[in-house]
C-alpha cells in the first residue's frame, strides 16, 4: 500500500496530483509534450505508474487538468484585479497586464506546436478551458463598446489580435523598464481599439501573488 502523505486521503490525493502536474510541466518545458511519455512523468515523480494511472487515464487527461488549474488561477488573478473596477479603460489595461504575466511555457515548449500532436478531443477540452479567457476579454471589450469608451466594432477579430499580440512578449524585470513596456503595452492595445490612454494613468499596482495561467495562442 502506497504511503499517504498529508493528514487526509483528500490531502494525499491532491499533494499527488500536484507533484503529477509539476513534473508533466517541467517535463514539457525541457522537451515538449509529444516527447513526455508516462514513465518519464513516473520515474521523475517518483509515482509508481500503477499510483498515477488512479488519478489521470493518460498523459493528455493529466495535460488537461494540468491546463485546467493554470486557467484556474488565471482567471481569479484576473477577476480579483477587475474586482471593484468601473473605469473600462482600466479593465483593459488590467487584462494587457495579467495577459503579458501570464506564464506560457508549455505553448512555448520545443517540439511541434501543442495542437499538432494532441488528440482531437483533447484539443476540445483544451479549447474549452482556453476560450475562457478569450470569453473574459470579450466581456471587458462589450462593457466598453457600451459606454462609449471605445467604438462598436468586430469584438471576436479584436480578441484574436489583442491576445496574438500579447502572447510570448518579453517584460522587462528592472524598473523603470517594466513599468513603461506596461503602460507602452496598454496604450498600444487601446489606440488600436480605437481609445485613448489618459494623461495621467491610475496605478494598477502589482499583480496579485499567484502563478498566472496561460493565454490562447499558438
Amino acid at each position: 500500500m502506497p504511503k499517504i502523505t498529508g493528514r487526509s486521503l483528500l490531502e494525499h490525493r491532491n499533494t499527488t496530483r500536484r507533484r503529477l502536474m509539476d513534473t508533466l510541466d517541467a517535463l514539457m518545458t525541457e522537451r515538449g509534450f509529444e516527447s513526455v511519455s508516462m514513465s518519464d512523468v513516473a520515474n521523475h515523480s517518483g509515482i509508481r505508474r500503477t499510483t498515477i494511472y488512479n488519478h489521470f487515464t493518460d498523459k493528455e487527461d493529466l495535460l488537461i487538468a494540468f491546463v485546467e488549474e493554470k486557467m484556474s488561477s488565471y482567471l481569479s488573478t484576473t477577476r480579483s484585479m477587475l474586482r471593484g473596477v468601473d473605469s473600462s479603460i482600466d479593465r483593459i489595461r488590467i487584462y494587457v497586464r495579467t495577459q503579458l504575466l501570464a506564464e506560457r511555457r508549455y505553448l512555448m515548449a520545443p517540439g511541434p506546436p501543442l495542437k499538432d500532436v494532441i488528440s482531437p478531443d483533447a484539443g476540445r477540452k483544451l479549447g474549452q478551458h482556453i476560450r475562457q479567457t478569450s470569453d473574459l476579454l470579450r466581456t471587458i471589450l462589450d462593457g466598453a463598446i457600451a459606454d462609449g469608451t471605445i467604438p462598436d466594432q468586430n469584438v471576436d477579430v479584436a480578441i484574436t489580435l489583442i491576445n496574438g499580440a500579447l502572447t510570448g512578449r518579453r517584460v522587462p524585470q528592472e524598473e523603470p523598464a517594466r513599468t513603461d513596456f506596461f503602460l507602452y503595452a496598454e496604450q498600444f492595445v487601446l489606440q488600436a481599439l480605437g481609445g485613448s490612454m489618459p494623461d495621467d494613468p491610475t496605478d494598477l499596482g502589482a499583480v496579485p501573488a499567484g502563478e498566472l495561467a496561460y493565454s490562447p495562442s499558438r
